[in-house]
């Protein structure tokens, strides 16, 4: 069972690691390494244009952190708060590239809206600082044909120097605004036909709506060739043209965002970074189950077992003991003798007992007990 459980495990590992693996050559294809590019027919129809490097690079991260795992599980390696860093540091691109992916398949228009948004902003923004210059440009032109005109009225009513009517110097006021009124009239049609150009920029982007990157191109560059007359008038140069982002780093632009930061970017986070070591890591915070106790294998018997074999050489054998026969009696003397260690085959012995003591007289009492009487 334990080792069904481990190649299921393993199975789930690398089904994980080639989705992996795919996320990272998809974001980096688009973003980073879209050429050299190999086709390759899978069939009749069908033409699989291989960038190689991207290729290489997504299955090369994506062995090495399945190596690691490996290790892990095989506990060569010990998954603690520094293997989780380090596993982060190998897997950081693999991660970075499944964020991208994850985000814009979840937001399939992301791409292209946030390089429209961009496009827009820059030339609102621009808009908007000429329309002030223009607004304040025609303010002042229309100031001082009020002020030619206040002087004048001031003349012919005498509240100068000179008495009431229209006289010289009235005529001189006269004189003076007529001419401004002309040039300004003019500067005015031209601040008035810059304002209407504005109109028609702010039209285009209220409308327009591209659904291509060529479209986006082809946006900007149409307000580009309105813009300019409103800059030429207004006196602000151009902006310089917005150079399209690369989806990964829009993705990340958008996502790291502090200010719009919310459960959906966590979320994705969390779900890139889980992808590549979700796996690992809750099979190292799973606990293990408590062992069992075993017995330790008996490598050596105990004393009291062991063969005669490993007994001390004088306990070895002893000499087979003499049968009883109660019908001879000397048989029954040779079994009251106590045996002594030695070979097979030694002949019994008796103990030497003392004469005249008390020993001697016991065994003469044990050897007349046993005697029989024959029949």
């Amino acid at each position: 069972m334990k080792l069904v459980t481990r190649a299921i495990f393993v199975f789930a590992m690398i089904i994980l690691s080639i989705v992996s693996m795919w996320t990272t050559y998809e974001s980096l294809r688009e973003s980073i390494l879209p050429a050299p590019e190999i086709p390759i027919r899978l069939g009749p129809t069908i033409v699989w244009n291989c960038s190689i490097f991207a290729l290489a690079l997504s299955v090369a991260i994506g062995l090495m952190l399945y190596a690691l795992k490996l290790a892990i599980i095989d506990e060569q390696k010990r998954l603690n708060l520094l293997g989780v860093l380090g596993l982060t540091v190998v897997g950081f691109i693999s991660i970075s590239f499944n964020l991208d992916v994850f985000y814009r398949w979840a937001h399939r228009d992301f791409f292209i809206n946030y390089s429209t948004s961009r496009v827009k902003t820059a030339y609102e923004d621009y808009l908007s600082q000429t329309q002030q210059a223009l607004t304040d440009k025609r303010e002042e032109l229309l100031k001082k044909v009020a002020l030619q005109e206040g002087e004048l009225d001031a003349e012919v009513k005498g509240l100068r120097k000179a008495p009431a009517g229209y006289g010289v110097i009235a005529k001189g006021e006269d004189y003076q605004l007529t001419l401004l009124q002309k040039t300004t009239a003019v500067e005015l049609e031209t601040v008035n036909a810059a304002l209407e150009k504005k109109k028609e920029a702010d039209t285009l982007l209220a409308s327009s709506m591209p659904a291509t990157l060529d479209e986006v191109e082809k946006l900007q560059h149409e307000l580009r060739v309105v813009v300019k007359d409103v800059g030429a008038v207004s006196g602000k140069p151009l902006p310089q043209p917005v150079e399209l982002e690369s989806p990964l780093f829009a993705v990340f632009r958008k996502l790291f965002d502090w200010g719009q930061i919310g459960f959906e970017e966590v979320f994705f986070v969390l779900l890139a970074f889980l992808l590549d070591l979700g796996d690992i890591i809750g099979y190292s915070l799973i606990p293990n189950a408590k062992k069992k106790p075993r017995l330790a294998p008996l490598t050596e018997l105990p004393d009291f077992l062991k063969p005669a074999a490993a007994l001390p050489a004088g306990l070895a054998t002893l000499p087979p003991k003499p049968e009883y026969d109660p019908l001879i009696p000397e048989t029954a003397e040779a079994a009251l003798l106590p045996l002594e260690a030695g070979t097979a085959g030694d002949a019994p012995q008796e103990t030497a007992v003392p004469e005249g003591s008390e020993a001697e007289a016991e065994s003469r009492r044990a050897r007349r007990a046993i005697t029989f009487r024959r029949r």
